[in-house]
């Protein structure tokens, strides 16, 4: 199969510092990336979003100007989603002002691969956290409907609905339940019925994070400038990800990871209709003579 080599880079969180976000860092630890990928020459650089530490209107908008910025002579063709601290304050089309490029949903076929960049909703919901739409899910079906290749996707929040157990930020107190999409089942469902897709790849939870389901691994890259899993210091976190015969996956940084997993084969599943494939009970032999 061919191969294809992706830099994934997430929630650079630039800004001044809050609790273990260390915005401060972000700018020199991007300029670090920066270099890397000059001198590793991935194919493609995709950054899953979150760029800086909101604020308010006037300081999102410079700090997301010079995020831009920084990215403005990278070595690789970069694709930006957007996260929930880049809308906060901000509206989609400024933030696609600043980069002068499209925040929408949008794929591209390349090197054997469908790479799906998904640009759902990451606005929060006043009573049900992140929910993704309706028609954000719509999308997904229909792209997926139209490719024979293995897809591989990227989103700003993990879609595998996994445990929070241990997070700084989504375990418990005002952001607990907001570490994924409150309807990723209706999101997995999409993927799952494609047949199609043999990666996910998120961001948004800032850890090293790994669950297969029905066969597509769902992961998760850190946050380039968090410290609560390697305080003091920022976690420098950025991944190389080479797809051919299998997937190769490696998180540099302070808190560092490798994974190798296999491929799928398109349009397998995992058996999940218990009532067809559970054992039965042996058959209740009479003896004779009663």
């Amino acid at each position: 199969m061919p191969k294809i080599r992706l830099a994934v880079v997430t929630d650079i969180h630039h800004g001044a510092d809050y609790g273990t976000k260390l915005g401060e860092s972000a700018l020199p630890l991007l300029s670090r990336f920066r270099d890397w990928c000059a001198e590793e020459t991935p194919e493609l650089v995709v950054e899953l979003g979150d760029r800086i530490n909101n604020v308010s209107a006037e300081v999102d908008s410079r700090m997301t100007a010079e995020v831009a910025a920084a990215f403005h002579d990278f070595p690789r063709e970069v694709v930006h989603l957007l996260g929930n601290h880049d809308c906060h304050a901000l509206t989609v089309e400024q933030a696609e002002a600043a980069f002068n490029k499209s925040f929408r949903s949008h794929s591209r076929d390349q090197a054997g691969f469908h790479l799906v960049f998904w640009n759902a909703c990451v606005e929060k919901h006043p009573t049900r956290g992140f929910v993704a739409a309706a028609q954000d899910i719509e999308w997904l079906e229909h792209d997926l409907a139209a490719t024979d290749l293995p897809a591989i996707m990227c989103s700003h929040l993990p879609l595998d609905g996994g445990s929070m157990a241990g997070n700084l930020y989504f375990e418990r107190g005002l952001s607990a339940g907001l570490g994924g999409y409150a309807n990723s089942d209706a999101v997995r469902a999409a993927i799952e019925a494609s047949g199609k897709v043999v990666l996910c790849i998120a961001g948004h939870t800032h850890w090293n994070a790994l669950a297969i389901i029905d066969g597509t691994p769902y992961l998760t890259v850190p946050s380039l400038s968090e410290a609560f899993m390697s305080w003091p210091k920022p976690a420098a976190a950025w991944a190389s990800v080479e797809l051919g015969d299998d997937i190769l996956v490696r998180v540099y940084g302070e808190v560092p990871v490798d994974y190798r997993l296999p491929m799928r084969r398109l349009g397998s599943h995992w058996v999940n209709k218990y009532r067809d494939y559970a054992p039965k009970p042996p058959a209740r032999v009479v003896p004779k003579g009663r």
